[in-house]
């Protein structure tokens, strides 16, 4: 992760513990690692564990994405939207993604 990356990594962590009133010694004693390692990722010297990353955002209540890019969802395309919503059908995502091109063609 490029150094920018990492401070903007930092910088939502710090945001998050603190908007939760934690102290980096409780973040640190829920994740299991310590109190310094989590001080060196709100510094940006340390970049977490994809491990630690997932339980960060857990334990702070918000997504990986979010951490890792400010949003709370990844940018999907609307036809990869509709592709991933377990709610639908086949046949539903079939019909939705002719009109999404189709729309798409008339643009």
């Amino acid at each position: 992760m490029p150094r920018a990356a990492g401070e903007v990594l930092a910088t939502r962590v710090r945001a998050q513990r603190t908007a939760l009133g934690l102290t980096q010694e409780e973040l640190a004693g829920e994740l299991g690692v310590t109190h310094q390692h989590i001080s060196r990722i709100e510094a940006g010297q340390a970049v977490p564990s994809l491990d630690l990353l997932v339980g960060l955002a857990e334990r702070l209540g918000v997504t990986c994405d979010y951490l890792l890019t400010g949003q709370e969802i990844a940018p999907l395309g609307v036809v990869g939207a509709v592709r991933g919503d377990k709610r639908l059908s086949a046949a539903a995502k079939r019909h939705l993604i002719g009109i999404i091109s189709e729309l798409q063609g008339a643009a």
